[in-house]
C-alpha cells in the first residue's frame, strides 16, 4: 500500500508549464503539458525513484530542501524560501541533466509506458477558457481517448493526479468532470475497458515517486517545443503509448 490506495495498474499524471492564457504567461510559458506514466505494478518504479533521489542528496547532487525529483528545480523557491546562493543553484543546475537520464532509465525499465499532452497557448482561439477548465478539458481527452484507448487494460487502472494542480475546492469538480467524461464515451458506445475507473485520486507529488516520473515527462515534453530540445523525449520512445503524444491547438 502506498498513499491509502491499492497496489494494482496507475496511471500517474502531473504537467509542466502553466496554462494560464494572459499575454505574460504566454511570454513566460508559451507551451503546457501533462505527462501519463501507465504502470502495471508502480512499486517497483517508485523504489528506485526513491532510492535515486536519496543518492543523489547524498552525493550532494540534488538540493536537500526538494524532497522529491522534478525535471526543473524550483528555483524560485531554493533562492527566496530556503536561501541558495546563485552559485549553489548553479552547481545543481549543472547536475540536473545527469539527474533526468537517471530517473527516466528507471522509467523505461520498470514496466511502464508513456505519453503525453502539449498545448501550445500561441494559438488557441477559445479565450473564454479559464485555466483551469483548459487543464481539465486536455487531461480529459487526453486519458481516455489516447491513453486508456491504447493501452487495452483489462480492468480499469486507478488515475493519480498531482494534489497540488487544483485548489482542495476545485478538486471535487475535476474529479466529477473525468466521471462525466466516462460516461460520455460509453453512451458514445465507446467501450475502453471492463468495469469503470475510481475515482481519480489526488495524491502529495512529495509522497509519491510515481508522480516524480509524471513530471519528468511532461517536463521532457515541454522542453521539447519551448527550448527545441528532444532529446530527454526520445530518450522515451520505446514506451511510447502509440505515437507518445497529442498536440492541442498546433
Amino acid at each position: 500500500m502506498s498513499g491509502g490506495y491499492n497496489i494494482q495498474e496507475i496511471i500517474f499524471v502531473d504537467e509542466s508549464g502553466n496554462p494560464g492564457l494572459n499575454i505574460t504567461s504566454i511570454q513566460r510559458s508559451p507551451y503546457f503539458s501533462f505527462g501519463f506514466v501507465y504502470c502495471r505494478d508502480p512499486s517497483a518504479l517508485r523504489k528506485h525513484l526513491k532510492r535515486l533521489l536519496r543518492r543523489e542528496v547524498r552525493k550532494n547532487h540534488w538540493p536537500q530542501h526538494v524532497h522529491e525529483l522534478k525535471f526543473s528545480l524550483p528555483i524560485q523557491d531554493m533562492r527566496k524560501k530556503w536561501g541558495y546562493t546563485n552559485l549553489q543553484i548553479q552547481h545543481y543546475l549543472n547536475y540536473l541533466p545527469r539527474v533526468r537520464q537517471k530517473a527516466i532509465n528507471f522509467v523505461l525499465n520498470n514496466s511502464c509506458n508513456i505519453f503525453s499532452a502539449i498545448l501550445n497557448k500561441n494559438t488557441i482561439q477559445r479565450s473564454s477558457w479559464t485555466p483551469n477548465q483548459l487543464g481539465n478539458f486536455i487531461f480529459a481527452q487526453t486519458l481516455f481517448s489516447n491513453v486508456i484507448r491504447n493501452i487495452h487494460p483489462i480492468f480499469p487502472p486507478n488515475i493519480i493526479f498531482d494534489a497540488g494542480r487544483l485548489s482542495l475546492a476545485r478538486t471535487p469538480a475535476f474529479q466529477g468532470y473525468l466521471m462525466n467524461k466516462q460516461t460520455y464515451y460509453r453512451n458514445m458506445g465507446i467501450n475502453l475497458h471492463m468495469g469503470n475507473i475510481t475515482t481519480p485520486i489526488p495524491a502529495s507529488s512529495q509522497l509519491d515517486p510515481g508522480l516524480w516520473a509524471a513530471d519528468i515527462v511532461a517536463g521532457a515534453f515541454n522542453i521539447k517545443y519551448h527550448l527545441n530540445d528532444p532529446s530527454y523525449a526520445n530518450m522515451l520512445i520505446p514506451i511510447y503509448i502509440a505515437n507518445g503524444e497529442r498536440r492541442f491547438w498546433w
